[in-house]
């Protein structure tokens, strides 16, 4: 009979002490690197009044880089628990992600419509 109390208050203290640990979750915060080209992972916005394709995707990259710092600076301020930076950290992810994949399609599609007119030997009827 004292062997079953004790043992029953042991595994009663178990499960009270396994309550109180508490996991810490790793949080990696995401790095631009991870999103930009890397010719444009440290990419400066440029002041031109030219308007080349290569100042202009220079500029494109150099802005969203703020963005992107100034959304993982709010989420650093904004979020008090582990499990809110974590979750502010996905969506910054997700929508540069998103932004990555849109870029892709749009670049695509100009790609197409230009392969289009080469094959049609242009739009003569314009």
């Amino acid at each position: 009979m004292k062997k079953i109390l004790l043992f029953t208050i042991f595994i009663a203290s178990c499960i009270l002490l396994s309550q109180n640990i508490s996991y810490s979750e790793t949080i990696t915060e995401p790095q631009w690197s991870e999103f930009a080209p890397p010719l444009y992972e440290n990419a400066i916005f440029k002041k031109t009044k030219l308007n080349s394709k290569k100042y202009m995707e220079n500029n494109y990259w150099a802005l969203r880089r703020v963005k992107f710092q100034k959304s993982i600076l709010e989420c650093k301020v904004l979020s008090k628990k582990s499990s809110d930076l974590s979750a502010c950290y996905a969506r910054v992810a997700n929508l540069e992600n998103n932004k990555n994949n849109q870029r892709t399609q749009q670049k695509n599609e100009r790609n197409s419509d230009l392969n289009m007119e080469i094959q049609d030997g242009g739009y003569w009827w314009y």
